[in-house]
């Protein structure tokens, strides 16, 4: 008798200690869904909606009746906001510029220390990306520069010319087929080179560009097999030693590696031919900061050559696939609502013609081609989950109180769908919407955030919006587009979200104005 009332204690108190386990919060912590050992919340985002993480913790607000919700993935703490003054105040308190330290973050470098920009916080975060874009900012990087802006240009002029000529080099046989075009890959090294110019002071020629197109798959392979939330490596990271391929670490290797490898040949490159007395570009401006570090016997010093890597990495993945993947993005747009091209080609007729391409200094007459650009990027939100910040202190958010080390994950994709910012129909693609009643562009009402905020804005913000707006003229001014027969529409449930939102490849014809 005595031993089963020891065994019925013994029980109860192992019940006791897995509730207080599941449901256990910080003081004062958003609402949320209870844990299991290891995971955290995390299986439970997978079972509401495995594709599209962040659509589940819109869910889960519903469910707990608030725009901020508080979860465990593994063991840390993590809030994601709905609200839209609580997704400013992520970007723009310093008390939550830090990033989460995440397994996909440290597997990108060979000996899985931090590295690079995007992932690392701090003095060193802070010394490397002032470094970063005050000097890349020389080369036309982040700001408007002429030089730049006909590299730009020069690349969409070969870009065209590709469309219209068809394959001419053995990559090309792979993109450009009976006519058609493979979407997004077409738009790799059209985008990619110019950012190597930025980068490295050279560019690639149309015969060498086949290493552009798979490093560009290689990166979209990294992108896609990644999540919201950094994925399930990131909350159990020995899991890769199990299952290798079910947990995606094999395509997040493979893809990381393809990238790593071309920038780490370029860095090379320059190594061997650096001479001091000659400073051809920013990462020979870096190679010389390494070198005085060494020269100087500064022991663990903030400039290294692995950061070079990551550091161009960082730079070179938003170019080399964020902007073809929002092109492709706003192409299967235009398939179902081809009167925005149609009106999109009236503009520039009227204000450009045909004799020369659009220019930067068009976008102020040409309100209606930079709204649409600025509207897929609302309606299509490329990062939703924009890059997990991380709280730096114990601090504050929306009258919750937020934890040193609570993960912090702004909800892009819900701040942009947003009824009260956005009206009604903000489910709606409507360029017109960011159009004033004087016919031009309006930036108060164009209130979206596709770059982020505040001191962890993507510093390629310039760079993306301005290839974006003159690819986007380009191919509207000289192009009409159609499927292949018997194509159906897209269907835009297929569509899914890894990093970054991406479509499945599709074919394309590019049909000459």
């Amino acid at each position: 008798m005595l031993s089963l009332v020891l065994s019925v204690i013994l029980l109860a108190l192992v019940l006791y200690k897995c509730y207080k386990y599941m449901f256990h919060r910080p003081p004062n912590f958003p609402p949320g869904p209870p844990r299991i050992p290891m995971f955290g919340s995390y299986l439970l985002l997978l079972l509401i909606n495995r594709k599209e993480l962040h659509k589940a913790s819109m869910l889960l607000s519903k469910w707990y009746k608030s725009k901020v919700i508080g979860f465990y993935l593994a063991n840390t703490p993590t809030i994601v906001c709905h609200d839209s003054e609580g997704i400013k105040e992520i970007f723009y308190n310093n008390d939550f510029d830090g990033r989460a330290d995440i397994f996909l973050a440290r597997m990108r470098d060979p000996h899985h220390n931090l590295r690079g920009i995007f992932f690392t916080e701090g003095p060193f975060w802070k010394n490397q990306r002032r470094f970063t874009l005050r000097h890349l900012r020389d080369y036309g990087f982040g700001r408007r520069f002429t030089h730049l802006e006909i590299e730009v240009r020069d690349e969409i002029c070969l870009f065209l010319d590709i469309l219209r000529g068809g394959p001419k080099y053995p990559h090309e046989h792979e993109l450009l087929k009976d006519g058609y075009a493979l979407v997004p890959e077409i738009f790799y090294a059209a985008s990619g080179n110019a950012f190597l110019k930025i980068m490295s002071g050279d560019k690639l020629a149309r015969s060498e560009q086949g290493i552009l197109f798979e490093t560009g798959r290689a990166g979209l392979q990294f992108q896609a097999a990644g999540d919201d939330y950094g994925k399930m490596l990131s909350v159990i990271p020995w899991i890769r030693h199990i299952f290798p391929g079910k947990c995606d670490y094999l395509n997040l290797l493979e893809g990381n590696s393809g990238v790593y490898k071309f920038i780490k040949s370029i860095i090379d490159k320059h190594i061997e031919t650096f001479d001091e007395s000659h400073e051809r570009n920013f990462i020979d401006l870096y190679i010389q900061q390494v070198r005085e570090q060494e020269n100087n016997g500064i022991k663990d010093p903030y400039f290294h050559y692995e950061q070079l890597i990551l550091i161009c990495v960082d730079f070179f993945f938003p170019a080399l696939t964020g902007v073809p993947v929002t092109l492709a993005l706003l192409l299967q747009r235009l398939l179902l609502q081809p009167e925005i091209l149609t009106k999109m080609q009236k503009e520039i007729d009227e204000v450009v013609g045909s004799g020369r391409l659009p220019e930067l200094d068009d976008r102020i007459n040409l309100p209606y081609v930079e709204a649409t650009v600025r509207e897929i990027m609302r309606f299509e939100t490329l990062v939703p989950s924009s890059i997990p910040h991380k709280a730096m202190v114990d601090s504050k958010l929306l009258g919750y109180d937020v934890p040193k080390d609570c993960f912090m994950l702004p909800g892009l994709y819900s701040f942009h769908g947003d009824p009260e910012i956005w009206g009604n129909d903000a489910h709606i693609f409507r360029p017109e919407r960011l159009i004033g009643e004087d016919g031009k562009l309006s930036l108060k009402l164009d209130k979206s955030l596709p770059f982020g905020a505040g001191k962890r804005l993507c510093a390629g913000e310039t760079f993306a919006r301005n290839t974006m707006f003159l690819m986007v003229a380009a191919l509207a001014q000289n192009f009409n587009i159609k499927q292949p027969p018997g194509a159906k529409l897209p269907d835009l449930s297929k569509n899914y979200t890894g990093i970054i939102q991406i479509t499945p490849h599709f074919w394309l014809k590019f049909e000459p104005r």
